[in-house]
């Protein structure tokens, strides 16, 4: 069997990483409810292929919103709801909690990741790559 793809994953990895990046993409999760994982995929196709085919995008789309409803989303809350309410909870436990919560963490990561995966797979499929490639074409996939 096959590794999945994971360039996809490498690139939102080190963009991340840059200064402001991390905080840009969780205001535009939390004030705009935006799929940051459909964000990430327009700019690197863009970088990688150019501009996306209609096609590609509508099954990143089809894909991508029951995921985030179904799957990341009650990861989200769940783990964010902990958190926020973790001073409820008896202080004897804190560990364990912690512990779970953590894992929850992982696991929200870990299906951002699959998510990943799955719109790579659906770029790999498409190999024939647009006459922009770049800023510009990654500009013009997020319009």
């Amino acid at each position: 069997m096959s590794n999945p793809p994971t360039e996809f994953w490498d690139f939102s990895l080190n963009l991340y990483a840059k200064p402001g990046v991390s905080e840009a993409c969780l205001q535009l999760q939390n004030s705009f409810g935006l799929d940051v994982n459909l964000v990430l995929f327009c700019l690197w196709f863009g970088h990688k292929n150019g501009k996306l085919k209609k096609d590609i995008l509508q099954k990143a789309l089809m894909f991508s919103q029951p995921w985030k409803k179904e799957v990341v989303q009650p990861l989200r809350d769940t783990r964010t709801w902990m958190k926020a309410s973790h001073q409820f909870f008896p202080k004897t436990n804190n560990s364990q909690f912690d512990k779970l919560r953590e894992r929850i963490k992982l696991d929200e990561l870990a299906a951002e990741k699959y998510q990943q995966q799955v719109l790579e797979a659906y770029a790999l499929a498409d190999e024939l790559p647009s006459e922009k490639i770049g800023f510009k074409a990654a500009e013009e996939n997020l319009n």
